[in-house]
């Protein structure tokens, strides 16, 4: 599908594909309940919307924000991939994040610091596990992200690896709210 009025017609169907051009590049992206399935290349750069507030949230609004050091050393790499390495085992966390298997155990070591990217995979990842936690047990969510998933036509881990946390969350959301696809 590459011309408009097939890309409006997989729109409208809720289903098929799209290509999308970014940054001088093509992307065949797939067509999900009439929502595109954007890669991660593409989701990185996309504006959020500002959630709109009352007005007593309005007066709230702290100024200013200060950060303690002190409960910072709880988000550093090294905290994060010890979380991580606990919940879902050194392993699974490595292939889930893309790195050799030794990399999450010697950054929860403190051996080395993880580049930008893998901190934000670690990152990802992370907040991934917790809503996860918050949503099922371990054991049923260990189940659901190898379980196929309506929401996302694909198991969950497999469309976590291809499009990053962002669609699994939403159908962990669907799933919390009893929507089936």
């Amino acid at each position: 599908m590459g011309t408009r009025k097939t890309a409006r017609k997989a729109l409208d169907l809720g289903k098929g594909e799209v290509t999308v051009k970014s940054g001088g590049r093509k992307f065949t992206v797939p067509v999900r309940n009439g929502e595109l399935l954007l890669p991660k290349e593409l989701t990185s750069s996309t504006t959020l919307k500002t959630p709109q507030r009352t007005r007593n949230a309005q007066r709230r609004t702290p100024a200013r924000v200060d950060l303690k050091r002190e409960g910072a050393s709880q988000y550093d790499a090294a905290s994060t991939a010890r979380r991580l390495i606990g919940v879902l085992g050194n392993n699974t966390a490595a292939d889930l994040l893309g790195v050799a298997r030794d990399r999450p155990g010697r950054w929860a070591k403190g051996d080395g610091s993880p580049d930008a990217a893998n901190r934000t995979a670690l990152a990802d990842l992370e907040a991934l596990v917790a809503r996860l936690l918050a949503a099922f047990t371990p054991e049923q969510a260990s189940m659901w992200l190898v379980g196929d998933n309506a929401h996302l036509g694909a198991r969950p881990l497999d469309a976590y690896r291809i499009h990053g946390s962002a669609p699994v969350v939403e159908a962990i959301r669907a799933h919390e709210q009893g929507a089936f696809a």
